[in-house]
């Protein structure tokens, strides 16, 4: 007879459960302190490190941990663990979490080996994984930052740096360890070159498949779209990286044939000799456990012929076959090994200078032009000679004159000599000016014209006064 307890197991694997699965969510919490300093929900490991062995048990889980051996912690004054010595408001773990911690003195401080784990967890499934996360905490006058955390279980994963020093929110957690042959992970807490002391105040363990991480991999030479030379070996160069993992290695392939791989940063690649084609190149990154990640790019390679000659071509295709550049370093011309034209990643276009200043041309010396069209966009000022037009006073005209040195529109010097000028605004400021002098002429010419019929009428009368004079001085004679 099959017992209930076999019954509900049958009935939990049907349902795609596995025993392992149905334990999952347990948590394992243990806080480090020198005194006892228990918080609810975590058990208190308490102790100094160097001086002794420490370990416990959480009974709910099963799971327990332990210092490793003294000689793996790095006292400073022969001590490893300090209560009162991290922020009151911490957030990542508990503040009574974060308040107290465990430490290590670096190669400066102390007798240190960063190739030594200082924390043993065990009683972990062998079957399961487990996201392990950890933190510290410490105010005290030397630096932790950044604090660097490894774990080892069936492989390496890691490191994750935080910045201990003064923390609060910062973590590191490490999702999908699985535990090594023996049920055991190894815990390693160390300082880097930048920073003197390691923190932990606490640490983790969730019995629990979280989403894994994936590895992040980029091509970074050569570009998308590149067009290589034939009889030339191309170097394929990649970056991965992993939050909350390692990188094991990156493979490379060419349309989707494997080529190559490479498990030592930076990923390379030689890709030897590559005929005529066009490519797909693809970097694969597989981390520890095995999840990868990929980046693809497309090049062509071209045989010489279909490159420009010095000589001449034939049959170059200018939409793919060109003088110039495929990234955004600019194209330099020279003779006698001085360059003398520069075109920018931008289009712009410099000649005697490789600042074109935002420019479409930049001219740094003497240019001749036998002829010049500008098309400027600003209204040409045939404006003037409409009737609504208002001319401005000459009297206005003197004021402002007398006021600024130059003419009302006109580009002062000072800006001049610091920003050049502007040809078309210009040559239509200056026709404006022109056709305001046009009107301003017009206006004297008939305000003289004016004048000379008054005097010429004046005349008239004065010829007929002296006429009627003359016959009054006869007549007065007789």
């Amino acid at each position: 007879m099959i017992s209930m307890k076999k019954i509900i197991v049958l009935v939990l694997l049907i349902s795609g459960y596995s025993i392992s699965q149905v334990r999952g969510q347990a948590t394992a919490s243990f806080n480090f302190s020198l005194a006892s300093r228990p918080v609810t929900g975590w058990v208190n490991v308490t102790g100094d490190p160097s001086t002794a062995v420490r370990a416990a048990t959480d009974a709910a889980t099963g799971i327990g941990i332990s210092s490793v051996a003294t000689a793996n912690w790095s006292g400073y004054l022969g001590a490893c663990a300090h209560d009162s010595n991290g922020v009151t408001n911490g957030t990542f773990f508990p503040a009574a979490v974060m308040y107290n911690n465990w430490f290590q003195y670096g190669t400066s401080l102390g007798n240190y080996n960063a190739a030594i784990p200082q924390f043993i967890i065990s009683g972990l499934n062998v079957d399961s994984v487990y996201t392990i996360k950890m933190s510290g905490s410490s105010t005290s006058g030397f630096t932790s930052n950044p604090t660097r955390y490894t774990v080892s279980g069936v492989t390496v994963y890691g490191p994750i740096d935080i910045n201990a020093h003064s923390n609060i929110t910062a973590g590191a957690t490490f999702n999908n360890i699985a535990p090594d042959e023996t049920g055991k992970i190894k815990i390693y807490v160390n300082t880097t070159s930048a920073s003197q002391v390691a923190d932990i105040c606490g640490i983790q363990i969730i019995r629990q498949r979280t989403v894994a991480p994936v590895p992040v991999v980029t091509i970074t030479s050569p570009e998308n779209n590149d067009i290589l030379l034939e009889a030339n070996n191309v170097t394929v160069n990649a970056t991965a990286t992993e939050t909350g993992g390692s990188i094991r290695k990156v493979e490379f392939y060419t349309n989707g044939t494997k080529v190559g791989d490479d498990s030592v940063a930076p990923y390379t690649y030689s890709w030897v000799n590559p005929n005529e084609g066009t490519y797909a190149l693809t970097a694969r990154a597989i981390d520890s456990a095995g999840s990868t990640g990929t980046s693809t790019i497309n090049v062509s390679i071209e045989p010489l012929s279909s490159f420009w000659s010095m000589t001449g071509n034939i049959k170059a295709n200018a939409d793919s076959n060109f003088l110039g550049t495929v990234d955004t370093n600019r194209l330099a011309i020279r003779t006698n090994n001085v360059e003398r034209v520069s075109v920018l990643g931008d289009g712009t276009v410099g000649i005697g200078t490789k600042n074109t200043q935002g420019y479409k041309l930049a001219v740094n010396g003497n240019a001749i032009f036998t002829k010049v069209r500008i098309k400027a966009y600003a209204a040409w000022p045939d404006y003037v000679f409409k009737k609504e037009y208002k001319l401005p006073g000459l009297d206005s005209l003197e004021r402002y004159i007398q006021l600024h040195q130059h003419l009302p529109g006109i580009t002062p010097a000072a800006t001049v000599k610091k920003e050049g000028m502007d040809i078309a605004d210009d040559q239509a400021i200056l026709l404006k000016k022109i056709e305001e002098l046009t009107l301003y002429l017009i206006g004297q010419n008939k305000k003289l014209e004016r004048q000379n019929k008054r005097l010429k009428d004046q005349n008239i009368k004065l010829e007929k006064l002296q006429r009627e004079v003359q016959q009054l001085k006869k007549h007065t004679k007789i």
